[in-house]
């Protein structure tokens, strides 16, 4: 199933809530998803710890959200209390690094999603689609949640105010959701237990079914003077402070020095976001379990895995792993505060802010309920009081491998079990496990189609040559002649790619719906596909971004034009992400650019201007059309760098004969002495129809040259 769960998160557009009992692989799905998604991504929890865990950061740090209540509302309130929609509005004034970075985002994973709040993901939602400047909902962004609606609900510290909006704090109550189709997918088999019996109990816990629960086997398992001897127990507490009175007690009781273990922590990293405890206290028989899986290849130890301290140096600690005999020399492992950016490539990378080191153990007589979840244990005592919350009595039992190996300080009764049927009727409702395969294989090829569709339009670029033109009018200290110029010849090309897109949309489509019907092959497509990939990469890097880079390379670094080309600069980025995007299209999994084609997409400006490069060439004896494959530049470009010379007067009548036919100069000569023009375009009107603009400026400068 997991490998169908990878196709249909990757290659639709699908939002999924992916549940499953405890013990099932949500974590491990999650670290191969990551692995190995294609989509640009990023991992986020509702906790510290839970975004350490997941190896990803907090929902309140990537998009800058306050801690307080927000109700989604335009209404004056107590903002004492919470914040309404004109509150939250000012939260989202990012940096230009953040902006990109969400704007870039293709899927957002949320980890841990059972803690996560209603009103949390709705301003979630609003950053989106502010950010991103789109309506849909999440910005349009793909939403992968992850976790356990069974297990530990959100904590809500003002339930009073948060239920005027939402009725109940789940996420899935978000407004936001509302309007974001979500399928359910539940993962189900489960790796942690293996007993039949006891499992069916863990499931009627979960679902809530009292009249089902057998309480009887259950509660054989309780035994109140049970006093652990050789063998290793965890105490499992629902308060902190319970679990360390006992971790404490127990570590007093023991003969024999402390030993400190201090943490190493660098650059940034959140004080109450720290792992493990920044001073480590142990003694010689300490009962500690790990808190992390063994990274090497001996895979000695896993998280939740038991051990005895055996002996304790200044700065080593050896223990004996439970179950085992041989002595264990412990490691300092480390953890990583971490946050997104946006590399050069517009990949989105893992910034490292800061580091803590310690040794990943932690004093085991007890632990918390909440500090348990994802932990797996072979023996635990329990004692499901009346403190335990919803959830807890269902997380503290499938901690356990085996029933065998709890024991129960306190009788299970129908008291403590919590069902709430609003996280059943939700899952039930979306629940989409037996139409997985449909799903995937209806959207794939048309989720697959439209990304490329995306990728390839190039639709915006004539607006924005036109934009530019209208700048560089403006601009009385830009060269107004060459704007002209390059405006004249890249606008018949750019309206041309625009026809080519148009009608490879609409063949495309054609093509998908033959397909679908069986009266054409996949490889149709994905020929056509490939055809169209290079044709643009190649057509609007000659044709639209060279000859723009150049024209920037000369404007670059005038002061007067800073404006004008702090703006050129964002256009020439654009396009410049939109020819390294092509690099990297895709159809389903097969990559569809060229490498034959490849050609290096940079906005880096040659320290010797591109147009003595040209002449260079031009006066080692190469054609105007051997300089432009060259240089992977077109002909109108060479010509518009080679008319620099001949306005400086370092072109001859011998290196004229070299550009042009005998017969063109004869043209233009003639009209020169009869009627001469003022400016290009009359030109343009006068010459016979085979003279392109460039062609008219270099021979226009060289004969007003010819008269001084």
């Amino acid at each position: 199933m997991n490998e169908d769960l990878f196709n249909l998160v990757e290659h639709t557009n699908r939002n999924v809530f992916l549940t499953g009992k405890a013990g099932t692989g949500k974590t491990t799905f999650l670290n191969d998803f990551v692995r190995k998604t294609h989509k640009k991504h990023i991992v986020v929890a509702p906790t510290g710890i839970a975004a350490i865990n997941a190896g990803g950061v907090t929902i309140h740090s990537m998009f800058g959200l306050p801690l307080r209540t927000f109700l989604p509302t335009t209404e004056r309130i107590n903002s004492d209390f919470a914040n309404n929609i004109a509150d939250l509005m000012h939260h989202f004034k990012y940096r230009k690094e953040k902006i990109k970075l969400l704007r870039e985002i293709e899927i957002v994973i949320i980890d841990e999603v059972s803690m996560l709040r209603a009103d949390v993901l709705d301003m979630m939602d609003f950053s989106l689609r502010k950010v991103r400047r789109n309506q849909q909902k999440c910005g349009g962004v793909q939403m992968l949640f992850i976790g356990d609606l069974y297990q530990l609900p959100p904590v809500v510290r003002d339930e009073h105010i948060l239920k005027q909006y939402y009725p109940s704090p789940f996420f899935f109550e978000s407004y936001a959701l509302k309007e974001l189709p979500v399928i359910t997918l539940e993962l189900t088999t489960v790796y942690r237990q293996k007993d039949e019996n006891f499992l069916d109990i863990l499931n009627e816990i979960r679902d809530g079914e009292i009249g089902d629960i057998d309480f009887d086997t259950l509660n054989e398992r309780y035994i109140p003077d049970f006093a652990p001897g050789e063998e290793s127990y965890v105490y499992l507490t629902s308060h902190n402070r319970m679990a360390d009175e006992i971790n404490q007690k127990k570590l007093k009781e023991l003969p024999g020095k402390t030993h400190f273990f201090n943490a190493e922590i660098t650059g940034n990293f959140n004080e109450n976001q720290y792992p493990n405890e920044e001073v480590l206290e142990l003694k010689v028989g300490s009962q500690i379990m790990f808190i992390r899986n063994d990274a090497s290849s001996d895979k000695r130890y896993f998280n939740g895995k038991l051990a005895e301290v055996i002996d304790l140096e200044e700065k080593e600690i050896s223990v004996i792993i439970d179950g085992e005999e041989d002595i264990f020399k412990l490691k300092k492992e480390t953890w990583d505060q971490k946050k997104y950016s946006l590399g050069e490539d517009k990949s989105i990378q893992e910034e490292v802010l800061g580091s803590f080191k310690q040794y990943p153990v932690r004093l085991a007589w007890a632990v918390t309920i909440h500090k348990s979840q994802g932990l797996t244990f072979d023996r635990l005592i329990i004692d499901a009081g009346k403190s335990f919350a919803s959830g807890q009595v269902y997380v503290a039992l499938s901690r356990c491998r085996t029933l065998e190996g709890i024991v129960l300080k306190s009788k299970i009764t129908p008291e403590v079990i919590f069902a709430d049927k609003r996280v059943s009727k939700f899952q039930d409702e979306t629940h989409a496990n037996e139409r997985m395969e449909e799903i995937l294989n209806s959207e794939k090829y048309d989720y697959s189609i439209k990304k490329i569709v995306d990728n390839l339009d190039c639709t915006w670029i004539p607006a924005n040559l036109e934009v530019w033109f209208n700048s560089a009018k403006f601009s009385k200290f830009l060269d107004s002649d060459k704007a002209k110029f390059v405006h004249g010849s890249l606008k018949p090309e750019v309206e041309k790619f625009t026809q080519v897109f148009q009608k490879f949309e609409k063949i495309i489509q054609q093509k998908m719906q033959k397909f679908l019907s069986g009266e054409e092959e996949w490889s149709e497509i994905e020929s056509k596909s490939k055809g169209a990939v290079n044709f643009f990469f190649s057509n609007i890097n000659a044709k639209v971004f060279r000859p723009l880079l150049d024209f920037y390379s000369e404007t670059k670094g005038v002061k007067v034009l800073k404006a004008f080309n702090e703006d050129f600069r964002v256009w020439l980025d654009d396009l410049e992400e939109y020819l390294k995007d092509l690099k990297d299209v895709h159809l389903l999994e097969t990559p569809l650019f060229d490498k034959e084609k490849d050609a290096v997409i940079s906005m880096s400006i040659n320290k010797v201007p591109t147009h003595v490069l040209t002449y260079q060439l031009f006066q080692d004896g190469k054609t105007i059309s051997e300089i432009a494959r060259e240089r992977g530049l077109v002909n109108s470009t060479i010509f518009g760098h080679l008319s620099k010379y001949a306005e400086q007067n370092l072109l001859d009548k011998s290196d004229l004969l070299r550009i042009y036919p005998k017969e063109k100069i004869n043209a233009f000569e003639k009209v020169f002495k009869q009627s001469p023009k003022d400016n290009i375009n009359d030109w343009k009107a006068a010459l016979p129809a085979d003279f392109d603009y460039g062609e008219i400026r270099l021979i226009w400068n060289y004969y007003l040259n010819l008269k001084k």
